[in-house]
């Protein structure tokens, strides 16, 4: 069986769970300190984190995307989401004082991650 053949049989609620899941483990990597965040030192290699950042959203972006498909929500409905919770977790990093900061490059990450999640989806549906 291909990795398609599965994605397609998994149920919207499935997919809901799984993006709930997804979005509650993003939530908590983007607003833990930073003393926590350096306790996952793979991330420390330079640019490697920006590299996270695509596949997390993408992943994102993907889930919604399939958790939400039967309900006639629009991919730019999934799109704006993403691309709105990525901003809102850089700018919560600036205002939280958890030693985290807010980064450009990160919201381009997640931006591009999570273009790249609804295009999957695209490429899966159709």
């Amino acid at each position: 069986m291909h990795l398609h053949d599965i994605l397609r049989k998994l149920s919207r609620t499935q997919y809901l769970a799984l993006a709930a899941m997804w979005t509650i483990l993003t939530l908590y990597l983007s607003l833990i300190s930073a003393r926590e965040a350096s306790k996952f030192n793979v991330w420390d290699i330079i640019g490697i984190d920006k590299v996270a950042h695509l596949v997390f959203y993408s992943i994102f972006a993907f889930l919604w995307s399939m958790a939400l498909h039967q309900k006639n929500v629009g991919r730019n409905f999934v799109l704006i989401f993403s691309i709105s919770f990525g901003v809102l977790m850089e700018i919560f990093q600036l205002y939280l004082f958890n030693g985290r900061s807010f980064e450009l490059f990160d919201i381009l990450a997640n931006i591009a991650g999570s273009v790249t999640g609804v295009a999957l989806f695209k490429k899966l549906i159709n």
